[in-house]
């Protein structure tokens, strides 16, 4: 699996951390701090890893959508 591949894979499960947290939180009435904590990191994390994705597709920001994503 390349870098890109596995960045890709641990995209969609911190991805699925942040829906699993933001639906305990909403079943909780918004009312816990540690997963509203736990959502900012996950948050954080995946930011992290869509930036180094995107650095290692160079300066071409294009998926082939059509649509500029950089």
């Amino acid at each position: 699996m390349s870098e890109q591949e596995q960045l890709m894979d641990n995209l969609l499960n911190v991805d699925l951390e942040i829906i699993d947290s933001v639906r305990a939180l909403h079943e909780g009435n918004w009312d816990s701090g540690t997963l509203k904590q736990q959502v900012a990191d996950l948050l954080k994390i995946r930011d992290d890893m869509v930036e180094k994705l995107m650095s290692l597709k160079g300066d071409d920001h294009e998926c082939g959508c059509g649509h500029d994503h950089g």
